[in-house]
């Protein structure tokens, strides 16, 4: 049999080779395995003639990026990929759970004041505590009523606050209609009416 049959057919079975590398994991067995069958095919063709040689060298040169981009565009779709390339996960998937991101996420949509001034970090006050707080592009002022916006990661997001609201429910309790809440969400527990008399 002529050498270029062999040199063809080691190149394909190099090609085979390094495709399987894809499906199976041997620990780069596969892919070693791959170069010896690749190099082999391109000696052998040396040994037929030197332009025949030289064109399954440039073949072999030009097609290895081709076959291993595809192989990088269908390896996250085989069952291997799929195991190890997570899919896109969401910023509440990715954070820990713990008691304080829980109640930082709870702040979105919350009102209060800023405590320092704020360019564009600083101290803010919602519902009687302080937490550190970034403005949204704008500068806020020490006692500007703000309101969060976003949490990012562990960032408050917050912006100034012109005091109108669709929902009595979005401001502090100092701020809102008193007489108007019922007595349940004023805090004030049920009156003991026997202890006033």
């Amino acid at each position: 049999m002529d050498p270029i049959y062999w040199s063809i057919l080691l190149i394909c079975i190099g090609f085979v080779v390094v495709f399987l590398e894809l499906f199976l994991p041997s620990a780069g067995t596969l892919g070693v395995t791959a170069g010896i069958l690749l190099v082999s095919g391109i000696v052998v063709a040396f040994f037929h003639s030197l332009q025949a040689g030289a064109m399954v060298l440039l073949v072999t040169v030009m097609a290895l990026p081709l076959l291993l981009a595809l192989m990088v565009k269908v390896w996250p779709h085989t069952p291997i990929g799929r195991r190890i390339i997570l899919g896109q996960m969401s910023a509440d998937e990715v954070m820990p759970i713990s008691e304080t991101n829980t109640e930082i996420r709870s702040l979105v949509g919350q009102l209060g004041t800023a405590k320092t001034k704020m360019l564009p970090s600083g101290i803010i006050i919602v519902n009687d505590k302080k937490y550190d707080a970034l403005s949204d592009g704008f500068a806020i002022e020490a006692g500007q009523p703000i309101k969060v916006s976003a949490v990012k990661g562990n960032h408050i997001i917050v912006q100034p606050f012109d005091g109108e609201t669709d929902d009595a429910d979005d401001l502090p309790v100092r701020d809102r209609d008193v007489l108007s809440q019922p007595i349940e969400e004023l805090g004030l527990g049920e009156l003991d009416i026997e202890n006033l008399e």
